[in-house]
């Protein structure tokens, strides 16, 4: 009975000394995330400008989609990616009546079509590494945002793109804490690494670099996003 007993012991030591099972190879990320947005359209006109006459001064929600490729890992996480979004005002025209902006009845809408070329610092060693719950990050971007507005009977009466930069600060809560279990399961079979609920503020200029003949589409300062990463 003592040997048995003595095998037994031996037998559940061997399997506790089993190293834990390690994460699946990491490539990159993927986002989805949504804010309210406002384009500074107004900014070089009085009060009010030609948009919130237009289109109100409200925010409006901006859809944002984001995938990168990790070119480091190991203390934080460098990456590369892109990112591209939706956004549409709408509302109700203004025409010329002998001298005297009269609303029109037609709809008229503003669609607009973020998009970047991102540079991504994530500091996860203090989750991956010192099981601190929470991860900050920092991004640089190049922007260009395509947009078109059309009329009432939705055809497009006029078009262009707007290029600039950006930069972002925020934070990351890794949802793994929750139930370390099945993340590592949802790792094991879907290889994602980590699933972090994320938000965070972005200034923008995105005003062709302070031409005079553009449209400013910045994001009234700062935007504000949040949303679903996967780290993978």
């Amino acid at each position: 009975m003592k040997r048995l007993a003595l095998a037994a012991a031996l037998a559940a030591s061997l399997v506790s000394a089993q190293p834990a099972a390690a994460e699946s190879p990491r490539w990159g990320s993927f986002e989805i995330g949504a804010g309210p947005f406002r384009p500074d359209v107004d900014s070089d006109f009085p009060d009010p400008g030609p948009y919130e006459q237009v289109y109100g001064n409200q925010r409006r929600w901006q859809l944002t989609l984001g995938l990168s490729k990790a070119l480091y890992h190991g203390w934080g996480t460098l990456e590369v990616g892109l990112r591209s979004g939706w956004f549409r005002a709408s509302g109700r025209g203004l025409y010329d009546e002998g001298g005297v902006l009269v609303r029109s009845g037609d709809t008229t809408r503003l669609n607009l079509v973020p998009s970047s070329v991102t540079a991504t610092y994530r500091a996860d060693f203090f989750y991956d590494k010192l099981k601190i719950p929470l991860v900050p990050y920092g991004r640089a971007a190049f922007e260009r945002y395509n947009w078109w507005v059309t009329d009432g009977g939705g055809k497009s009466v006029e078009k262009g793109a707007t290029n600039g930069w950006s930069v972002t600060a925020g934070l990351a809560f890794p949802l793994d804490v929750v139930d370390p279990t099945l993340a590592h399961e949802f790792d094991r079979d879907s290889g994602v690494n980590t699933t972090y609920l994320y938000g965070d503020a972005t200034w923008s200029t995105v005003d062709d670099f302070g031409a005079d003949d553009s449209w400013d589409l910045s994001g009234q300062r700062p935007t504000y996003t949040f949303g679903l990463l996967l780290a993978f």
